[in-house]
């Protein structure tokens, strides 16, 4: 990119979107790739108080959703794609090795190698649907596979097993690795037959479900459930209720994604008829810092991969994520939520 122009769409963005996005997307646009230290430093690190304050401000509230508004209408694979869609060994550079997690792990001692910690993770989700031999499961946005192979591992069949995404790289991947029923849908507006299923479940994806779509889809899947039957659900969501400015940069790295608030999203799944069972948070920063890590270890194959702005969006991501959940703008918890019987 031109430098003249990278520095007159620096000063754009930064009118309309605030300094924070125009920041984040100035590193990106980098004809380099970008210093690894110094990137996570400059996002995570403390900044003057004079800019926090902007960047706490900027864009005025009333201006925050009719700016995400156009995204908040485009289709869900644009905004998949855009991100998952990259390459299937771009992302094997910094997942786990046995199951492709593109989740929060657990680090109970932090100790754990990547590995250790989504086994940990695998397991404890495991317990929590406790799938038994003929039940019907179906998983919402199922990645690479990593959560029915765990599945399968314990129940030793896959022809009950069932999973939905709108990557067409994962579905690929899926037909080539793992042989599991995955179908390249949107489980947004998918059509679920009546109580046609044991347990549901999603490992984040449910960042993709925008606010408004929330309670039509809680709905249908308790229809969807057989009575007796549960779903479950590892996920992250807002802490504050409002929309604060810097949310707005989300829409670098999931275009047309937005979180909603934890209590919103309580009370919608209570007022579909589920039970919550089960609660628990969960710390999703060391994740992130070992796929920092990981993709900086592996700078050379990724490049190989991908081109240098691709490169530069997912160094930046990992520590913005990091920030979102160090100053407690966002949470990561699994419910179990029932259908009675």
């Amino acid at each position: 990119m031109n430098p003249l122009v990278r520095k007159l769409l620096f000063g754009v963005e930064g009118l309309v979107y605030g300094p924070a996005y125009a920041g984040l997307q100035h590193l990106i646009r980098s004809p380099e790739p970008i210093d690894p230290q110094a990137a996570w430093d400059l996002i995570v690190g403390d900044k003057p108080a004079v800019y926090e304050f902007v960047c706490g401000h900027w864009p005025l509230r009333p201006l925050r959703w009719p700016l995400l508004h156009a995204k908040m209408r485009q289709d869900h694979v644009l905004g998949i794609a855009a991100h998952y869609d990259v390459s299937n060994e771009f992302f094997e550079l910094f997942l786990d090795k046995k199951y492709m997690f593109y989740t929060c792990a657990d680090f109970p001692t932090g100790t754990e190698t990547l590995d250790e910690a989504q086994q940990i993770k695998a397991d404890f989700i495991l317990n929590l649907i406790d799938p038994q031999p003929g039940q019907k499961i179906l998983e919402l946005g199922c990645g690479w596979g990593p959560m029915l192979k765990r599945i399968y591992e314990h129940t030793g069949e896959k022809e009950n097993l069932y999973g939905l995404t709108l990557s067409k790289e994962q579905v690929a991947y899926n037909e080539q690795h793992n042989g599991f029923n995955v179908k390249f849908d949107d489980f947004i507006s998918h059509e679920y037959d009546p109580e046609s299923y044991d347990t549901i479940y999603s490992i984040g994806a449910w960042e993709h479900v925008r606010p408004n779509e929330i309670r039509p889809l809680a709905k249908k899947l308790y229809a969807a459930i057989k009575p007796g039957g549960k779903l479950v659900k590892h996920f992250f969501c807002r802490v504050p209720d409002h929309l604060f400015a810097t949310a707005i940069c989300s829409q670098i790295f999931f275009p047309g994604s937005m979180g909603s608030p934890y209590r919103s999203q309580v009370k919608a799944f209570e007022d579909a008829g589920f039970r919550i069972t089960h609660r628990s948070i969960h710390d999703y920063r060391p994740t992130l810092r070992a796929w920092f890590d990981n993709l900086v270890a592996n700078r050379r194959e990724a490049l190989e991969l991908v081109d240098v702005q691709t490169y530069n969006r997912y160094l930046t991501f990992f520590p913005v994520s990091w920030r979102y959940f160090n100053d407690g703008l966002g949470m990561l918890v699994r419910w179990v939520m029932e259908k009675p019987a």
